[in-house]
């Protein structure tokens, strides 16, 4: 996606904002027009609009653009990214390693907005991403071989076995990167956060608004 396609989808994100709204502010830089996008018109038309992120970055800048970050229960709505939608807006979730404090942002919100670009959308999820509590690595790797080919994700992506440093997420907690065929994702969802040590999945079903899906108003 171009950088003006982002800013397009960011603007349309936040003219959804009300006046006295939360918003769930996702990760990413799609989702990081919207939070510029949103910044422009707090300023602009003297809006009163609390963010709660889902990440540092997300923190930082929100900070750097007006919007007062807050812990809060309730969330009016929240517009975050993904890694792939499906054909029912499903989604896979978690590239940037977010994926824990994305969902729980995310299914708190009353209402939740998606920005993706035309390369997102696939036929079927495949790439799917596991946050696991690091004394659960051998456990869980053993666990997903029934799902997948699960890769424990380094700093670099060259393996535990090259010397490279696990990716460690602000949770503390490591991420597993599968290679997989979701045949039923609300299915899948749920089995893979069964797996003891597993604290949350980047398989995300919650119901959606996708802005960007070609022949849907994308921007053009």
């Amino acid at each position: 996606m171009s950088e003006r396609e982002k800013q397009i989808l960011g603007k349309i994100a936040a003219d959804m904002v009300e006046d006295g709204m939360i918003v769930g502010i996702g990760t990413g830089s799609t989702a990081a027009e919207f939070v510029k996008a949103l910044g422009a018109r707090i300023r602009e038309e003297n809006l009163t609009v609390s963010g709660v992120p889902t990440s540092y970055q997300a923190q930082l800048l929100a900070e750097q653009n007006s919007v007062k970050v807050v812990s809060s229960d309730e969330i009016d709505l929240a517009v975050d990214g993904a890694d792939q939608v499906d054909p029912r807006n499903f989604l896979s979730k978690g590239g940037g390693g977010a994926l824990l404090k994305e969902k729980l942002v995310d299914y708190r919100a009353d209402t939740l907005v998606i920005l993706a670009d035309s390369t997102k959308f696939v036929n079927t999820l495949t790439k799917v991403y596991i946050e696991v509590h690091p004394l659960a690595i051998h456990t869980v790797s053993r666990a997903l071989k029934a799902y997948g080919t699960a890769t424990l994700r380094t700093i670099r992506g060259k393996g535990i076995e090259s010397g490279d440093q696990l990716f460690i997420t602000e949770s503390g907690n490591v991420i597993f990167d599968m290679e997989t065929h979701v045949k039923d994702p609300v299915k899948m969802e749920a089995a893979l956060n069964q797996i003891p040590g597993v604290t949350e999945n980047g398989i995300f079903t919650k119901e959606c608004t996708v802005l960007g899906r070609p022949g849907m108003g994308s921007p053009g």
